[in-house]
This record gives C-alpha cells, sequence and structure tokens, in this order.
C-alpha cells in the first residue's frame, strides 16, 4: 500500500467525501447524503485517506440471509480512484469490510462487479464465481471464508515470526 494511507470506518464528516467520490465513479447525482449517513453510523462504510483526504471507500451492509440461514455480508458499492488502485489501497480497504463483517457473526460476505479489474481483486481475496442458473450479465461472487481465514491466520503468523 502507498505510504501514507490509512484505512479507517467512515464518519458523518466523510459523507461529502464519499459522495463526492460516487459522483466520480457512477457519473450521476442523487440525493445520498441520508443513506451514507446511515451507512457511517452503522458502521457499514470504511474509507481510505492520504493526506486527509479520502482516496477510496467500501460499503458493506450486514443482512438477514434466508438463503444461508444467518447474517451476512454484501458489499454494495466500492471505489478507489484509479490513480490509487494497484497500490494497496482497495486491498486494505477489502480486508477491513471482511474483518468487521466477520466480527459482527456474519457466515458469509458476496459481492457483484461487471468490472474485470474488480474481479481479480476480489478473486485475489479468495471470493469465487457463483454460479446461478441464469445469466445476468454481472458476475456474482462469494468469499470462500474457509480460504480466507486459513490465509489471514498463514499471515498473522509470518507477521509474528518476522516481530520477533
Amino acid at each position: 500500500m502507498q505510504p501514507s494511507i490509512k484505512v479507517r470506518k467512515g464518519t458523518v464528516e466523510d459523507i461529502s467525501s464519499i459522495e463526492r467520490l460516487l459522483v466520480k465513479w457512477l457519473n450521476w447525482k442523487i440525493p445520498r447524503q441520508e443513506s451514507i449517513k446511515r451507512a457511517t453510523k452503522n458502521g457499514e462504510v470504511f474509507v481510505a485517506e492520504k493526506q486527509g483526504k479520502v482516496v477510496g471507500f467500501i460499503h458493506c451492509v450486514i443482512h438477514e440471509d434466508l438463503i444461508d440461514g444467518a447474517p451476512n455480508g454484501f458489499i454494495t458499492a466500492f471505489y478507489v480512484l484509479p490513480r490509487f488502485r494497484r497500490s494497496g489501497v482497495g486491498s486494505a480497504l477489502l480486508n477491513a469490510a471482511i474483518l468487521n463483517a466477520f466480527e459482527k457473526g456474519v457466515v458469509g460476505i458476496e459481492a457483484s462487479t461487471a468490472n474485470p479489474e474488480a474481479r481479480q481483486l476480489y478473486e485475489k481475496h479468495h471470493f469465487k464465481q457463483f454460479v446461478g442458473k441464469s445469466n445476468m450479465g454481472e458476475i456474482f461472487l462469494e468469499l470462500n471464508t474457509d480460504e480466507y481465514k486459513k490465509n489471514l491466520e498463514i499471515k498473522r503468523a509470518i507477521r509474528s515470526t518476522q516481530s520477533k
């Protein structure tokens, strides 16, 4: 990750920055302030900032999943400014959202994307394509939680031996 990039939970002070990134990403503006406010108050948004400016964000909502029979996470929005991509910012945001969702007791985390670069990032973090019975035009990915947790344990073990 780029030096001096900080990932943290979003706050109400980040609402205008998150909205600005949404407009830049989606190229359309609608009133989103109240939605962003609710998401930040619920602890569902993480932001990446450099020198006090928000350069990316991720929103992972926790919901009761009737299919899985337990709480599940869904990444509804995930954007990093182009000049900060491929530098670890997206990975840091994704990991923060995943770990937060696990702490809240989810049994799974899902995402969908039509963007090939985003798909590669998700797959790097152990999301696998879910193949349903119909082709909806977008790729639906589910986190392989066992693989992710195993990989996380390995990374923690490596870090603890390196710090000794």
